[in-house]
């Protein structure tokens, strides 16, 4: 059973809440939108160099970056790097985005690169995109419709900002979202743990990454 990391925040009214509602029950969700699906494709939100700096206290991190959040971002890079692998070893296609700021005027600026640690594979397609939501102005949803997609596996940054607008999107589009919880971050600890619980609330099945490849293996049997 996947461990909440959310319920720290929690009154207790709001855990009577969240159980005599039914969120707390397999499946179950006020508006009956989370599922998982049999054909995913695993996205990858803005793993880029400004975003992710160097490994080391967030702190530290925004004096080269203002953006950067360091080892928060690295902790999960220790999740996302092998789970891209263990998707790709079961052919789940993966794609990435990576946000161009209105304050680069050279698209191709080091800054904006994917960090080296969870870069694409050969093949694998990158998507530019201005917009917290990877689907806004961006050919994302014809890729899913054409592959053939029910579901996608959403990994990368911010939880409450990118991630969130894109499983909000993915949802709204008639896709099922999963998200494997230790391969998602955010700088603000408790706007992490916010989304996260807004999100398997509403729109979401949030899982731990054991938990996400269990699913994708059962998918080949």
């Amino acid at each position: 059973m996947t461990k909440r990391i959310w319920e720290d925040l929690l009154t207790e009214r709001d855990k009577q809440v969240i159980s005599a509602a039914g969120y707390d029950k397999e499946g179950a969700s006020s508006w009956e939108s989370r599922g998982m699906g049999t054909n995913p494709m695993v996205l990858v939100i803005d793993m880029q160099r400004l975003v992710v700096g160097e490994d080391e206290p967030i702190l530290d991190a925004v004096e080269e970056y203002r953006t950067a959040m360091g080892e928060i971002a690295w902790d999960a890079i220790d999740h996302i790097g092998p789970f891209l692998e263990f998707a790709r070893d079961h052919e789940v296609p993966v794609t990435y985005t990576r946000v161009v700021p209105s304050s680069y005027d050279d698209p191709d600026h080091e800054d904006l690169d994917i960090v080296d640690a969870v870069a694409p594979s050969e093949g694998e397609t990158v998507i530019d995109k201005s917009y917290a939501s990877a689907f806004y102005g961006t050919d994302l949803l014809s890729r899913l419709v054409r592959g053939g997609h029910d579901s996608v596996i959403i990994v990368g940054n911010s939880t409450s900002g990118c991630v969130r607008a894109t499983a909000i999107d993915a949802q709204q589009n008639g896709f099922n979202v999963v998200l494997p919880q230790e391969c998602v971050f955010d700088r603000i600890e408790a706007s992490h743990k916010v989304a996260l619980m807004d999100l398997w609330m509403k729109y979401a099945e949030v899982l731990e990454r054991d938990e996400v490849e269990s699913w994708v293996e059962g998918i080949d049997e």
